[in-house]
């Protein structure tokens, strides 16, 4: 019985809104990212600039500079936790970027996710 609740409400999921994997200190997390109505804009967080936030293990060095060139990213500022937070200036949206980086650049990940802003998402 749980198996066919899991499954309708995946579908359920699937039809009404599109599902991305983020990496929040270490862990791998699903966001659902409704799709709006037919008209109606979807409202983020951040639109006009977009922008995303990485984290680097603490024990895999990595060449700022190199990496913001591959993927076509501007670094805005590093705070000092360790956070990195890119303008995103390649021709891809921040999720399919989010996308391409975390494929190729998974085992030295800790963060990686929009900037979209504490409990902001799109509506």
């Amino acid at each position: 019985m749980r198996r066919v609740i899991s499954i309708v409400l995946l579908l359920a999921t699937l039809t009404e809104a599109k599902v991305i994997t983020i990496i929040d200190n270490g862990v791998e997390r699903k966001i659902s990212i409704p799709t709006p109505p037919a008209g109606v804009n979807a409202r983020m967080v951040q639109s006009e600039s977009k922008s995303i936030i990485v984290a680097f293990k603490k024990s895999v060095n990595v060449d700022i500079e190199a990496f913001s060139a591959k993927y076509g990213l501007e670094l805005d500022k590093k705070l000092s936790i360790g956070y990195y937070i890119f303008k995103n200036q390649s021709g891809l949206s921040d999720l399919e970027l989010i996308a391409t980086i975390q494929k190729e650049n998974k085992n030295r990940l800790k963060t990686i996710r929009p900037n979209w802003g504490f409990n902001n998402r799109p509506r």
